[in-house]
C-alpha cells in the first residue's frame, strides 16, 4: 500500500515536471521540438513522457489547459476591479510571450479546444462587462474584440526569432492596449516587465 502511494506521488511529480518542462522548451525552441528534449528537460524517461501524454498534441493541449486554469484564477482575483479587463489582458499577453504559441499543434477534435476557448471567454466576460459599465474599455469594445486582440497577439508570440518576437510583441501590445482601452486607463495600469508579472 505504501509503495502505491509513493508511485502515485512520483507520477504526480513527474507529470508536473513534464508540464513545466514542456512550457519552457516550447517557449525556447518552438512547438516542433523533439519530445525527447522535453523528457530530458523534465529529467524523466521518454517512456514516462509517453505514459503521461500519448502525443505532442495531447501534451500541448494539457499545457494550454493549465494556462486556462491560470487565467481563470487570475480573473477571479481581478473581479470588482474597474481595470480588471486590462489587467487580465496583460496577464494573457505575458503568458503568450513566456510560452510562445502552441496553438498550431492543439488538437481540434472532440470539442476540447472549443471548451478551452469557451473557458477563456467565460473568464473575461464579467471583467469586460464591468469595464464597459465603468467606461474602462473604449466605446464599442466588448468581449469579441478583446478575444480577437488576444488571437492577434498569438501571431507575435509565435515568431521564431526571439529578438523579433520580443520587439513585435511589445509593439503589438501597445497597439492592442490603446485600441481596446482608453489612454487614461492604460496610464493607470503601467506595463510591467514580464519577469515581475504573475
Amino acid at each position: 500500500m505504501r509503495d502505491s502511494g509513493l508511485r502515485r506521488r512520483d507520477a504526480v511529480r513527474n507529470r508536473g515536471r513534464l508540464l513545466a518542462a514542456a512550457r519552457r522548451v516550447f517557449a525556447e525552441h518552438g512547438h516542433e521540438v523533439a519530445l525527447a528534449e522535453i523528457a530530458r528537460a523534465a529529467d524523466v524517461s521518454r517512456t514516462t513522457l509517453y505514459r503521461n501524454f500519448g502525443s505532442r498534441e495531447e501534451l500541448a493541449a494539457t499545457v494550454y489547459e493549465d494556462n486556462i486554469v491560470r487565467i481563470e484564477e487570475r480573473a477571479a482575483e481581478l473581479r470588482g476591479s474597474d481595470t480588471g479587463a486590462l489587467e487580465l489582458f496583460e496577464f494573457v499577453l505575458d503568458m503568450q510571450l513566456a510560452s510562445r504559441s502552441i496553438a498550431p499543434i492543439l488538437p481540434r477534435s472532440a470539442g476540447r479546444f472549443d471548451d478551452l476557448a469557451a473557458r477563456t471567454a467565460d473568464a473575461f466576460r464579467p471583467l469586460v462587462e464591468d469595464a464597459a459599465r465603468a467606461g474602462t474599455v473604449r466605446e464599442g469594445v466588448g468581449l469579441t474584440e478583446v478575444l480577437l486582440a488576444i488571437r492577434m497577439a498569438e501571431v507575435f508570440a509565435a515568431e521564431e526569432d526571439a529578438g523579433v518576437r520580443a520587439r513585435h510583441h511589445a509593439r503589438g501590445r501597445v497597439v492592442l492596449r490603446h485600441g481596446l482601452f482608453p489612454d487614461e486607463v492604460v496610464a493607470r495600469v503601467p506595463e510591467q516587465p514580464v519577469a515581475r508579472r504573475g
